[in-house]
This record gives C-alpha cells, sequence and structure tokens, in this order.
C-alpha cells in the first residue's frame, strides 16, 4: 500500500494495531502506535480502546493505565470498554480500591458502566471479605435492570455462606433461579451451613425457594 502510494492513516493504523493487540503481539502494537505520533497521524479513541484492552487483557495494567491519562490528555473521552477492562483485573489482582477509583472516574465522565464492570466489582469485594458492600453493588446493578452473570451469582452465594449470611445467600439464590439460572453445586454448601445453624426460619425459607424452583431445577 505504501509503496503505491497510498497514505497511512489512522484507520489503517487502527486497523493493524487491533489485530496484532487481538493475537497478543503488543510490543509490535506499541511500535505502530508510536510511528503515528512520527508521522503526525493522530490517534483516535479506536487506537487507544484497542491498546488498552491488549495491554490489560495481559495483565499489563500500568501500560492500560498510562493509556487511559494519555487519551484523557488528548481531550479523548473513553469508552465504556476503555474502562471495562481495567476494572475486570484491577478486581481480579485484589486491587478494588483502585478499580473503584477508575468507576468513580468513568461515572463522572458519563460514561454508562457494563453489567460485567459490576460483576467485577461484587465478585472483588467478596473475595476480599467485604460481601456487605458486595450485596450493596448488587443491589445497585440489579435496580440498575442489570443481570449479573451466573458465576457471580454462584460465587456470591458461596461468600455469603461462608460469613454466616444465610438470608442474604438466600436471597441471591431466589434471584438466580428467578432469572432462570440453574446451578446445583452451590447447594451443599448452603445445606451444610444450614445443618451446623438452627434457625427454622432460614430453613423454611430455603425449602421454599426450592419448591418454587423444583420445574427448573429438578427434585
Amino acid at each position: 500500500m505504501c509503496e503505491r502510494g497510498y497514505g497511512e492513516t489512522t484507520v489503517s493504523y487502527n486497523t493493524m494495531i487491533s489485530g496484532l493487540c487481538l493475537n497478543g503481539k503488543l510490543d509490535e502494537a506499541r511500535v505502530l502506535f508510536d510511528q503515528m505520533t512520527d508521522k503526525c497521524i493522530v490517534p483516535d479513541i479506536i487506537t487507544y480502546n484497542s491498546l488498552i484492552q491488549g495491554f490489560s487483557k495481559k495483565g499489563k495494567i500500568p501500560e492500560g493505565t498510562c493509556l487511559v491519562d494519555q487519551l484523557l490528555k488528548e481531550g479523548l473521552q473513553p469508552l465504556t470498554a476503555s474502562y471495562t477492562v481495567l476494572i475486570e483485573k484491577l478486581c481480579e489482582a485484589g486491587n478494588v480500591g483502585e478499580a473503584k477509583a477508575f468507576w468513580k472516574d468513568m461515572v463522572d465522565r458519563g460514561v454508562e458502566p457494563a453489567a460485567s464492570a459490576y460483576d467485577s466489582m461484587i465478585l472483588g469485594l467478596s473475595e476480599q471479605g467485604n460481601v456487605a458492600e458486595g450485596m450493596q453493588w448488587l443491589d445497585t446493578m440489579l435496580k440498575s435492570r442489570l443481570k449479573p452473570q451466573k458465576m457471580t451469582f454462584e460465587r456470591l452465594v458461596q461468600y455469603l455462606s461462608e460469613a454466616d449470611r444465610l438470608g442474604d445467600a438466600l436471597f441471591v439464590l431466589d434471584y438466580m433461579l428467578k432469572v432462570g439460572f440453574v446451578s446445583e453445586c452451590i447447594f451443599p454448601s448452603l445445606v451444610k451451613k444450614l445443618s451446623q445453624g438452627n434457625s427454622s426460619h432460614v430453613e423454611t425459607c430455603f425449602r421454599k425457594i426450592l419448591e418454587r424452583s423444583r420445574g427448573s431445577c429438578g427434585p
């Protein structure tokens, strides 16, 4: 293309950078990104988003964070995907505080959070033992009419059970079944916890949930 005299453009660079990032060739993608500046070709939000997602998915969070800072300095508006992947990877790494900071910046800039970002925050908090705050995020998510992933329900029920918050665990289980998710793997941990306690009220609630879902979950 170049040898035939066709000029390189932001679109052509974006195509190459996106493809390289998708194939994990981040060093080559970064070289092309630096070439754009040298050739006075202006990167756009698609350029930055490809690089942010590429670096973040490989666990290179500092590089992804720097790219967000850079695009903001260029006066560009980040995409939901730009924040979501960073929030997800920060929560996986246990850096929930930093993930919250990105969340606040996202909301302050009027960027709509993705459902998967809520999932990441709920699980990140719960894994650190902050199940009460995890439940608050779940409540906000449900009020926003967003549907958590099946794994979010399963692991949250597990964490709540381990924290002896059986009432909350049953609430999450009930909602999970109502939205159509069936997961028998979480029942043993709940049954074990119920057998250790002496709350007839919680046990009654559990039986009612099972009765309501018998048609979809089986006997």
